[in-house]
Order: structure tokens, then sequence, then C-alpha cells
């Protein structure tokens, strides 16, 4: 049962450039390794300084992304995600802690991915992670394009 809900979802999620490459065969495969997680508005997702242990794949809702300045108690709104944008990307890659706090700011229907279960995903279908991989690089490729033209627009 949980499976069929978790395919319905990600099916929503199907044009994102993330799932761009894969094909009917790769989703089945996928969905076993995710699980469906709704956090209620004004629910913390992580905090700033964290250990990151998952990717978050926004269905429905909107999740705002906070920045802790200089400042103590002071935070820096950086981003508000809505459906089809991914959260907390960075820690499969450097299982660093989290840069940024995110909270819900309305009911959010997301899509979790373990940094255990990309690992398993990757060894038992390979070709599959690979896709996936491919496709979170370049959303991470893109944002890095656009992050160095606001950076030379400033100076």
């Amino acid at each position: 049962m949980e499976n069929s809900r978790i395919r319905e979802q990600l099916s929503k999620l199907r044009n994102e450039m993330i799932f761009s490459l894969l094909e009917d065969e790769d989703f089945d495969n996928i969905v076993p390794f995710f699980d469906l997680v709704t956090y209620p508005a004004n629910k913390v997702v992580f905090r700033e300084g964290e250990v990151g242990d998952f990717i978050g794949f926004v269905v429905s809702g909107k999740l705002e992304v906070k920045k802790q300045t200089e400042f103590k108690g002071n935070q820096l709104i950086i981003a508000l995600l809505t459906s089809g944008a991914l959260v907390g990307e960075l820690s499969i890659f450097d299982q660093h802690k989290r840069s940024a706090t995110v909270e819900a700011v309305e009911d959010t229907v997301t899509l979790i991915l373990t940094n255990k279960a990309v690992e398993a995903l990757i060894r038992q279908h390979p070709y599959t992670g690979i896709k996936l991989l491919k496709g979170l690089i370049r959303i991470l490729s893109l944002r890095l394009r656009k992050a160095t033209e606001r950076l030379t627009t400033i100076f």
C-alpha cells in the first residue's frame, strides 16, 4: 500500500530535472527506496548545524530555508521551496552538517531518500542510481552557475 502511495507522489515529480533521465523501469526500481513524509505547518524539517542524512523532494506545500546571520537570533530567508524542489541535497554527497534551517510554511508532502537508501539503490540498481545522481548533479551544476552569476553582478 505504501509503495503505491509513493509511486503516485513520484509520478507528480516525473517531469522534474532530477527524474528526467529515468524510464518507467527506473521508476519501478526507485519506489521502494523512498519514504513519504508530511510536515505540518511550522514544523522544522531540519536545523542548521545538524548532521545531514537525507534529501527531500517537495511534492506539495512550501518550505522556507533560513540561514543564521552573524547577529545571534537573526535568520535570513534564502529560499522558498515548492513542488518539484529539492531540500538537503548536499548531504547526499558530503554528509556534513546542514548549512541552513528548513521549516514548513504550510502542510508539506515530501518524498525522502536517505543516504543509506541511495547507497542501497546504487548497489541493487546501479544504472538507475547513476541516472538519478546525474539528474542531481545537473541541478547542482545549474545552481552553482546561477550563484556565480549573482556574485558577478554584485561586484
